[in-house]
């Protein structure tokens, strides 16, 4: 119980930070959007709001299992924007480099945030 909760508040704090920064910083998360996309700004504010949405259906006991997995399908769709950000070598901070080991490493971390997400809709989470 202990280790979901702690995955739980994890999740929470990580996708009210993000969403949160995708507003006050929209410009530097529409660059990760391959350009190809239309409406890329729109995209950016909505993903944003969809992580605000997560971080408290969270907390809401009724439903887990579908917020669950809404929020591993929400992390599988984003997911091509951390591709096109390795492969195009965009930095986190606009004018600055970052490593690009570092942001080919980061994708791999993927899986574990959307197996988390999934644990989180198990029956005994939920408690």
């Amino acid at each position: 119980m202990v280790v979901i909760k702690a995955v739980r508040v994890f999740y929470s704090v990580l996708l009210f930070a993000a969403g949160v920064l995708h507003f006050v910083h929209e410009r530097s998360f529409r660059r990760i959007v391959p350009k190809q996309l239309p409406f890329r700004r729109a995209i950016v504010l909505v993903s944003g709001a969809f992580e605000i949405l997560f971080s408290i259906l969270l907390w809401v006991k009724k439903g887990q299992r579908l917020t669950s997995k809404l929020l591993a399908i929400f992390m599988i769709v984003v997911f091509p924007a951390n591709i096109y950000m390795a492969v195009k070598k965009i930095s986190f901070i606009p004018g600055k480099t970052t490593n690009p080991l570092i942001l080919r490493l980061r994708l791999p971390l993927q899986i574990p945030l959307i197996l988390g997400a999934l644990a989180l809709g198990k029956k005994k989470g939920n408690e």
